[in-house]
């Protein structure tokens, strides 16, 4: 849905519109949202959008019940600031959601473990690969799915530290060599699996060649039959480091209100529309904090399987979250005590703003909270 204007000046919020997609819609008003305090919102960012917010969606009780769209660029990594073509960003618009992917690949990994595709999550995963023997060592051997999943795999990378333009950033290399597994297993064991955590775009993308490699079946086929199809997504695109190789840590293009329909199963114990897609279990394992992560990231201080768990503020109330977030301002933030999700899109490629603030100052003000239970 295109911003509204009223006779020139402010914005007139609409519900969002009824399609075949799936979602159920509400007024934002019929779940307890303050139309106003929503409608300041885009009228900021349509007044000056610094922090480059292509899309916003907020889902309450189970229904869609604020989306609107911005103007913006999409992603181009050659230009300086990374900003490529311009367009007019709407619903039908796919988007680049660059480390929201991490908890697609996670989910998929659930769902093959679920199956008995996969064989559990203490699996070794440089076992899968025999044609690396020559890279296994007694500490590497102990490297399980879960340490991928949780980002302790102990392998040594070097991701945050060195800008994403410089070729001696350890994610940027997996574009650059011929073997990216290779690549990945050959690093160095900086700690002992499982006791530290340090963002690695390298453990999520060996996951991704650890699912084709115990099931016989790649990530992304395996998430148009099982993940994709079954949610009624049918405009995406994975990316890839080399033609066989998914790029499971980055740059999956969706839709915005397929990205929703996504972070919706882990607000509702893995199900939609009925159907049960990720078991609770998983969707259980996958937001729980598994890991403190050690000087507080930015995205939050603890980790699931590839969630960050997150700890918001209003009104002197910490309220409690679950997030998954991409460079450029892409988020899911989910709050499972109000059943409310807020979906993030943007182009904040040089790191203004972080979408966080949008949430705790912009959204989480909307919410009627003398019909809010005390958490805790």
């Amino acid at each position: 849905m295109l911003l509204a204007s009223c006779g020139g000046s402010g914005y007139d919020y609409e519900p969002p519109q009824a399609a075949t997609d799936g979602w159920a819609v509400a007024s934002a008003a019929d779940v307890g949202l303050d139309v106003a305090t929503l409608s300041r919102l885009v009228d900021e960012i349509r007044d000056d959008n610094p922090c480059r917010i292509h899309g916003i969606l907020v889902v309450k009780d189970d229904r869609l019940v604020f989306e609107e769209y911005f103007a913006g660029h999409r992603f181009e990594y050659e230009d300086p600031e990374f900003l490529g073509e311009e367009v007019e960003f709407d619903a039908e618009t796919r988007h680049n959601l660059m480390s929201v992917t991490k908890a697609v690949a996670a989910a998929l990994v659930g769902i093959g473990i679920d199956q008995g595709a996969i064989e559990g999550r203490d699996a070794s995963v440089i076992a899968a690969f025999p044609q690396y023997a020559s890279l296994r060592s007694e500490v590497k051997d102990a490297i399980t799915v879960e340490h991928l999943l949780t980002m302790t795999s102990g392998l040594e990378w070097n991701e945050w530290d060195v800008p994403l333009t410089d070729t001696n950033n350890d994610l940027i290399q997996l574009f650059l060599v011929e073997d990216p597994v290779e690549y990945v297993l050959a690093r160095p064991v900086a700690h002992e699996p499982g006791t530290f955590w340090y963002y690695s775009g390298g453990d999520v993308n060996l996951l991704g060649e650890y699912f084709d490699a115990a099931t016989g079946t790649s990530i992304d086929d395996f998430s148009e039959a099982q993940l994709f199809g079954p949610l009624g997504i049918t405009d995406y695109q994975w990316r890839h480091l080399t033609p066989d190789v998914v790029y499971t840590s980055g740059e999956l293009e969706m839709r915005p209100r397929d990205l929703a329909k996504f972070g919706f199963l882990f607000l509702n114990d893995g199900v939609w529309n009925g159907t049960q897609i990720v078991s609770g279990d998983w969707v259980d394992a996958s937001i729980r904090e598994h890991v403190s992560i050690p000087g507080r990231a930015a995205d939050g201080d603890g980790y699931g399987y590839q969630w960050f768990t997150e700890t918001y503020e209003h009104d002197g109330k910490a309220i409690e979250a679950v997030q998954r977030s991409g460079w450029g301002g892409q988020a899911i933030v989910l709050f499972p005590d109000l059943d409310m999700m807020v979906v993030l899109t943007g182009g904040d490629y040089v790191q203004r703003c972080h979408f966080g603030d949008t949430v705790e100052k912009s959204v989480l003000p909307a919410v009627d909270w003398e019909t809010v239970a005390p958490q805790g």
